[in-house]
This record gives C-alpha cells, sequence and structure tokens, in this order.
C-alpha cells in the first residue's frame, strides 16, 4: 500500500480529500464542506419557447409561455421534490434550474447560487442531471459504466488509481456491489441484464462520479415498482443528509416517499401554487378552504385539486411569500444570462477534461468490449459476406474464358438481381459477339458491388440508431467531443470492414477463377473494401440526417438507386443532365478499377467462330464497353474512390455534433449536407488526374474489329 502512495504520490488529508501532486483534490463521497454546499435561489422566472408555425416569422412571433412568474429555493440538506400535472411546467423549472435548457427557449427573471449571479460553466461542474429515462451502454456492466464515466470526467490531473477508487465508492454507496460485474442488458436485444431500479441508480451513479454538489434529477421513480421507488428516493434522502442540494420532479408519489421530501413545489398551469416545507402543505391546503380526507394521500389529493382552484391557491401563496428573496439580487451570469430576456440560440457547452488521445483510446475500449460481449451482431452481418462470397462463387462456378459462353449466366444474373438485391444488372439485347459486350466473368463483379453496398450502409443505419441516444447524452455532458467518439468508432470498425471484406474477396475470387496475379487481388481487394467504407458512409450520413431508422432506411434506398443507376451498369450510355451523377457514385471508379485490372490480364477464345475467327485469342481489354471503363487507370481510380470515402466520412463528426448541439437538427443538416457537397466537388472533381474532360486521355486504347 505504502509503494502505491509512492508511485501516484498522493496523500489524504481530514475530510476524505484526496491530494493529487498538483495540489488539486479530489473529494470521496463524503459529508460535502460548507464551501462546497450549494443554496439556488430564484425569483419571478418566467419560461418561453417558440411555437412552431407555417413560416419562419409566424414561428418567430408566437410563444407559448411554460413558466408563468415562479419563486423558490432550493437549499442543501433539503430534498426539494416538485408537482404537478402533466404540462404543468415542472421539468422546465428543473431544466432552467440545471442549466439544461434548450436552443430558442427564452428564459426571464433571477437565479442566484450561494446569493451571486450563477456562472452557468462553473455551476455545471458542481452540478449534475439525471434524465428520466435511462441512457447506459447495455453490453457495459455496472462497474465499467461508471468506471468509463470517471475516466472521462475527472480531470487528468487525478490519477487512474484515484478515479477507479472512486468509482468504487460510489458503487459501494449506491448498493450496486452485488451487481457490480452484471451487464446493464437490454430486452429488446436479448441481453438478460440488471433490474430498472439498478439501472436508475446507475444513472445516478454515472453522474456522481464527480462528486457533485446539487443533484438534479427528472422523474427518478417512473418505471419503477413502489418498493423500488422508496428505496431510491431514500438512497437520495440520504444524499442530501451528507450536504448535497437535491432537486427532483416526481409523479404521484405514496406516502412513503412523501415521508423523505423536506422541501416542496406544487406547479398547475406554470404557476407555484405552493412552495415551502412539506410538512406545512396540508396547512396551506386547509386556509384555502381545501382540506385532506384522513386517509387519503395528501400528494394526491393536491394533485386532484390544483386545477380547479389555482387562482386562490397562487393568490395565497403571494400573501404567504414563504420562499420570498427579499433582498436584491443583480441578473444572472452575463456570458449566457438567464435573467435579460435573451432568447438562447447557442446553449453553453462545456468542454472534455480529457485529451482528445485518451478520450479515443477509452472509447475504444469499450466498443471493442461492445463487440466481443455482442457477437450476435457481428456473426449475423459478418455470415452475410461469407455467404455472398460462397454464392457468387457457385453460380460462377470456374468460369472459361470463351467469347460465346454465358448467355444462360447473364440471364440467371439478372433474375437473380432481381429477386434478392433492390438494383439489377443492366438488360441488354446486344449479341455476346459484340465487340464491346461484356463477358460473362465481369458479371459477378458486378453483383458483388451491389452486395458490399447495401449491407455496410444498412447495418450503419441500424448501429447509428442504437448509438445517437448514448453520444447525444455523453457528449453533451462533456465526457467527450464527437470527433473522438467518430475515430475511436472509425478505428475498431475499419479494421473488421477489411477483415469481412478479405473473407468475402478470397471466397468470391477464387471460386469465380480470375486470372491469378498479385496486381489482380490487390485491386481486387482494394476497390472493394474502399467501396465499403464508403457504402457505410453513406450509410452513417444518411441515418445522422433523419430522426429514425426507418426514414433512414427510405433515405438510403433512393439514395443508393440514384448513385448505382448512373454508374455504367443499368444503362450503357448515360443522358447528359445525369453524367453528374454518374462522377460522383463510388460504383463507377470501383466497377472500373477492378474490370480494366482483370480484363487487362485476361485473354478470351473465340470457340465457335461466330463474329470472329474460330480459335482467335482476344485481348479482354478489348472486350469492355465503354459503360464499364471511365478511361482510367486502376491505381488513379483507386485514388480517386479513396478520395471519395474521404470526403464522405469528413463531415460525419460535424453531422453529429449538430445533434448533440442543435434543437433544429434537420435544418443543420442541410448546412452540412451542402458543405458535404461542395467539398466533394472542391477535393474530388480539381483533381488533376482524374481528367474528366478527357475519359481516355490517361490510357489510350486499341480496340480490334472482328467478324
Amino acid at each position: 500500500m505504502a509503494d502505491e502512495i509512492a508511485t501516484t504520490k498522493t496523500s489524504s488529508s481530514p475530510g476524505g480529500v484526496i491530494l493529487q501532486r498538483d495540489g488539486s483534490s479530489v473529494r470521496s463521497l463524503d459529508v460535502l464542506h460548507d464551501s462546497k454546499k450549494v443554496e439556488i435561489i430564484f425569483e419571478d422566472l418566467s419560461v418561453s419557447v417558440p411555437v412552431k408555425g407555417p413560416s419562419k416569422r409566424t414561428a418567430a412571433e408566437q410563444r407559448k409561455v411554460i413558466l408563468k412568474g415562479v419563486t423558490g429555493k432550493v437549499q442543501p440538506s433539503r430534498l426539494m421534490a416538485m408537482m404537478g400535472s402533466s404540462g404543468a411546467g415542472k421539468t422546465t423549472l428543473l431544466d432552467v434550474l440545471a442549466g439544461n435548457t434548450q436552443a430558442g427557449v427564452k428564459v426571464e427573471g433571477q437565479l442566484n447560487v450561494n446569493g451571486a449571479p450563477r456562472r452557468l460553466r462553473e455551476f455545471r461542474q458542481t452540478s449534475c442531471y439525471v434524465l428520466q429515462s435511462d441512457v447506459l451502454l447495455s453490453s457495459a456492466t455496472v462497474r465499467e459504466s461508471i468506471a468509463t464515466s470517471a475516466l472521462l470526467k475527472l480531470p487528468s490531473t487525478v490519477s487512474k488509481e484515484d478515479k477507479l477508487k472512486r468509482v468504487e465508492d460510489i458503487v459501494r454507496e449506491l448498493g450496486l456491489v452485488s451487481c457490480a460485474n452484471t451487464l446493464i442488458g437490454d430486452e429488446v436485444l436479448g441481453i438478460k441484464g440488471i433490474s430498472g431500479g439498478q439501472k436508475r441508480r446507475v444513472s445516478i451513479g454515472v453522474e456522481l462520479v464527480k462528486d457533485p454538489a446539487a443533484i438534479f434529477l427528472d422523474e427518478p421513480t417512473s418505471g419503477l415498482d413502489s418498493e423500488v421507488a422508496v428505496h431510491l428516493i431514500e438512497l437520495l434522502g440520504k444524499m442530501c443528509a451528507k450536504g448535497r442540494t437535491v432537486a427532483l420532479t416526481i409523479h404521484q408519489p405514496n406516502s412513503l416517499i412523501t415521508s423523505q421530501f423536506v422541501d416542496f413545489l406544487l406547479l398547475a398551469d406554470g404557476k407555484l401554487a405552493y412552495g415551502g416545507p412539506w410538512e406545512d402543505a396540508v396547512a396551506f391546503f386547509n386556509r384555502a378552504g381545501l382540506k385532506c380526507p384522513q386517509f387519503m394521500n395528501p400528494s394526491d389529493y393536491f394533485i386532484h385539486v390544483v386545477d380547479d382552484h389555482l387562482d386562490a391557491l397562487v393568490d395565497q401563496q403571494e400573501a404567504s411569500k414563504k420562499l420570498s428573496v427579499d433582498v436584491e439580487v443583480p441578473t444572472v451570469d452575463s456570458s449566457r444570462s438567464m435573467a435579460t430576456g435573451e432568447e438562447v440560440d447557442k446553449p453553453l457547452r462545456d468542454a472534455p477534461v480529457e485529451p482528445a488521445w485518451y478520450q479515443i483510446y477509452v472509447l475504444m475500449v469499450r466498443n471493442l468490449r461492445t463487440y466481443v460481449r455482442n457477437p450476435v451482431y457481428l456473426i449475423s452481418e459478418t455470415s452475410q459476406y461469407a455467404f455472398m462470397g460462397l454464392f457468387v462463387g457457385l453460380m460462377y462456378l470456374q468460369l472459361n474464358n470463351s467469347v460465346e459462353t454465358g448467355v444462360s449466366d447473364r440471364i440467371a444474373s439478372i433474375w437473380y438481381a432481381f429477386v434478392l438485391l433492390p438494383v439489377s444488372p443492366r438488360p441488354t439485347a446486344q449479341p455476346l459477339t459484340h465487340p464491346h459486350a461484356l463477358p460473362p466473368s465481369s458479371l459477378p463483379l458486378r453483383f458483388g458491388m451491389a452486395v458490399l453496398s447495401f449491407t455496410p450502409s444498412f447495418s450503419a443505419v441500424v448501429a447509428w440508431d442504437k448509438d445517437r441516444v448514448v453520444l447525444k447524452r455523453e457528449s453533451g455532458q462533456a465526457m467527450y467531443n464527437v470527433t473522438s467518439w467518430f475515430l475511436a468508432r472509425s478505428l475498431v470498425n475499419i479494421p473488421l470492414q477489411c477483415v469481412q471484406t478479405l473473407m468475402y474477396c478470397v471466397i468470391a475470387y477464387f471460386m469465380v477463377g480470375y486470372t491469378i496475379t498479385w496486381a489482380n487481388c490487390l485491386v481486387y481487394y482494394c476497390a472493394y473494401a474502399l467501396f465499403q467504407i464508403s457504402s457505410e458512409s453513406i450509410g452513417l450520413m444518411t441515418a445522422a440526417c433523419t430522426p429514425t431508422a426507418a426514414y433512414a432506411t427510405l433515405a438510403l434506398t433512393f439514395v443508393l438507386l440514384i448513385l448505382l443507376s448512373f454508374s455504367g451498369f443499368l444503362v450503357s450510355s448515360v443522358p447528359v443532365y445525369f453524367q453528374w451523377v454518374s462522377k460522383i457514385s463510388y460504383l463507377t471508379y470501383a466497377l472500373s478499377a477492378i474490370v480494366v485490372q482483370i480484363f487487362d490480364n485476361t485473354d478470351f477464345v473465340c470457340e465457335t467462330g461466330k463474329g470472329c475467327e474460330q480459335g482467335a485469342v482476344i485481348p479482354g481489354s478489348d472486350l469492355i464497353p465503354p459503360s464499364a471503363d471511365n478511361g482510367l487507370s486502376p491505381g488513379i481510380n483507386l485514388l480517386i474512390l479513396l478520395g471519395i470515402t474521404y470526403v464522405r466520412r469528413d463531415p460525419l463528426p460535424r453531422l453529429a455534433r449538430s445533434l448533440s448541439h442543435s434543437h433544429s437538427f434537420v435544418r443543420q443538416c442541410r448546412v452540412q449536407v451542402f458543405d458535404a457537397c461542395v467539398d466533394l466537388r472542391r477535393n474530388v472533381y480539381r483533381i488533376p488526374l482524374i481528367l474528366l474532360c478527357d475519359r481516355r486521355a490517361s490510357r489510350p486504347r486499341t480496340r480490334h474489329a472482328h467478324g
């Protein structure tokens, strides 16, 4: 133990404080010192939000008032409960007190912390907000969930040993020792895990890692049975006893829960019907002529009568002035004022305390752990690549090099593409003896492109639909930057995708019987790998621009069909007004790279003499149709494909950041997509090697005439 202390250069001091090497300290979960306690006083708070209208001007002029002149205070060591019927404004008041307001919300009034205007950035460092729903990673254990929060929320001046010690203290204080190594679980995914009450305590524990002086909870007992809810409120009462400031909203508490209340706020229609000690609430209603029945829960009675007698209760509350503040207080935080009446267009965002490389490291470990503990998704996706490789290999098993054969293969490939994929091969009436006819050995190339187009993109949509909630919560709490999350995800997923693509390529390449050379194999694999990553990027971009997976699936199908339709596969001659689509379609460059590389190293034999001299050997380069050859060498096609892949992944962190930071996300996505299009033109079309104006300038060909 002495060696460990010497290594970390920390020492203990009275009061449960751990001193760091730089003189800073991190307090263990103990009684708060008086200097750390938080008292919040708010006076005449009014909150309004914009009303969605048919036009921007209408929305700007019309606002709905949620809170109407609410006054009160939240004190340390006194559990504050806020109640009211649905739409009363209790959650809005909690958001304002916690500094969790969204863009477009207009707050007016006065709000002080410890007798001084609230400085929002400093206040957030000493407070936490627990959402109504539990946003936890299902594949992580209880201890790992809290540990990840501690590693990313506590500053780098705190050693890893001290962070993990804090985790153990929280696990012990919340009564989670028995399930510390149990997965969080998800019933939808079929992962067994902890109970609902334990999940709620884990959500609280994730916020307790920074030992907040103020804790705000939005309906923490929702979805819990009465016994679990009682234990949770008792736990919050114990936290209050240690000097913390706890405020929560609650709906229909039983008598055991209300016995833990110290202060009580009752809201109705955005107005304060009662504010004061819980023990005085019954007497307050009695003075208003509203006597609670003897064997009835007072909280149920208050909710039952408050709407019908709201004006009388508000007048009596104003007259009593139980929680009024008689001293003059200045306006709130001049840097991000909540009292000046200004509309909060850009809510204040905190910066992560850990460096970017450490954020990426922690998130990579978590992502790898997720794959290991939830192998169903990984196995199901990997099996698709193996199956399609075998399927394509068996359909075109060991194709010969005859120019004439392949009619039945061509018809079969069209049929199977119609059945299995939402894109079909290009129907054509050209005879196989046409000088530019496409031999059957290129059909599996195109079939494979379609497979690797839809599988990774739709898989990305499904994964993003589950990741977006966790990303929004954790990045909003300044655990990490969105860019760090995306880089960590890419560093884990891209190698895995490359392995999956390699498995497909090895199976399909050797079963179909392409010419085996190192150059052929390398171009074949690189084109498919870049194509697969680009397909996943399109899926992520589409998912980030849409609110749900259902919308993302519809939009993604539409986008992929457009990109695939004008790549020279379905149409031999693309109309001039659609040629720009073929220029940005990644299929165009991937297909051309593989077809040119394979056919340049393959000779075909004319067996029947129909349309060509019998026994003549025809170079494969002479049989490539113009629709599959853009005139660029395989290497240049791969470079362009790499550029397209980068450009499509580059705006993804910005799109994801808009999800976390913007209230009007769809509007922000329009701007991001426009920027992505500008980047695409700037980074792709201006590359001198593309030579799009001269399609055959980089590799001139000499075609042979046959027959």
